[in-house]
């Protein structure tokens, strides 16, 4: 089924690590059950979430960093974004694309910090704290001067757990021309990065 920002893999707009998951797949290696969901740009939008955070991160950055200020605007921010709702039609069919399957991984394409769940409700709730997690203070200062991050689709992963294999690496890596890091569950393709990072 196909839902409005939430697409299969193979549907999926193909850009960074959705495309090497997209080739792998097409060479025939086995990648773990992979859903696209590129909904954080309608939900910062619809919550009116760029102007609120820019409001409590205001005076924050100066000549010197206001590290007060900071702590305190990081902690508001992160409880605004997850005080936010997506629209209930794409919730909805959040839901119902991943209804029965489980557990889950879910994390930005290209990036390997990741959160769990059991449940497509609890995938849900794990989407928003991804969304959530990009307003810690660590996060913040990272992308300074820019405080809202480039908006990025969220792989939701049909996986447990997903740790390098060096086998899938050197085979996908002689099979794409470069090399490239794979992290796989149960014999899965779930990760694909640069040896370099990212």
């Amino acid at each position: 089924m196909r839902a409005p920002g939430v697409v299969p893999l193979s549907q999926a707009h193909a850009e960074g690590e959705v495309a090497l998951l997209k080739r792998a797949q097409a060479l025939g290696f086995p990648v773990a059950p992979t859903w696209v969901v590129d909904l954080e740009e309608e939900f910062f939008r619809l919550n009116n979430l760029k102007e609120r955070l820019e409001g409590l991160f205001r005076g924050v950055f100066g000549v010197r960093i206001d590290e007060e200020r900071l702590l305190l605007a990081a902690e508001e921010a992160v409880r605004a974004v997850k005080e936010s709702y997506l629209l209930p039609e794409r919730a909805e069919a959040f839901l119902e694309v991943l209804k029965g399957k489980g557990p889950f991984l879910l994390r930005y394409a290209g990036e390997g910090a990741l959160e769990r769940a059991r449940t497509p409700r609890e995938a849900l709730f794990a989407l928003k704290r991804l969304y959530s997690e990009r307003f810690r203070v660590e996060a913040v200062l990272g992308r300074y001067p820019k405080l809202i991050p480039p908006f990025t689709p969220v792989l939701v992963q049909e996986a447990e757990e997903a740790a390098e294999d060096p086998f899938l690496s050197l085979d996908l890596s002689q099979a794409l021309g470069r090399e490239v890091v794979v992290f796989a569950h149960q014999g899965l393709l779930v990760r694909v990065e640069s040896p370099y990072g990212g």
